[in-house]
């Protein structure tokens, strides 16, 4: 007998579509964005229309304050320290 009658497994539909990875956002992307609408409106090549302006600068709005809101916070305490380090020894003749 040969093996031409034997059955072929078909995939499944987890295997058809492969895990695909979220997206990940960083602080410098949000930032880049705002860079970009800067820019565009700087040069003013029409790449916005008047109705879409106030939309733009809304979301420009919004970008601004996320950014602020999500800096990361220096540690006081770290600064304190290293403060101190680049300070030295005191040296006593």
């Amino acid at each position: 007998m040969t093996d031409d009658n034997k059955e072929i497994p078909m995939p499944t539909k987890a295997e058809e579509n492969p895990t695909i990875e979220p997206a990940v956002l960083t602080i410098s992307d949000i930032h880049y964005c705002k860079k970009i609408i800067e820019i565009a409106v700087e040069k003013g090549t029409g790449i916005f229309k008047a109705d879409e302006l106030a939309v733009v600068g809304s979301t420009y709005n919004k970008i601004s304050q996320w950014l602020v809101e999500n800096q990361p916070k220096e540690n006081n305490t770290e600064s304190k320290e290293t403060s101190k380090d680049q300070q030295g020894e005191e040296k006593n003749d």
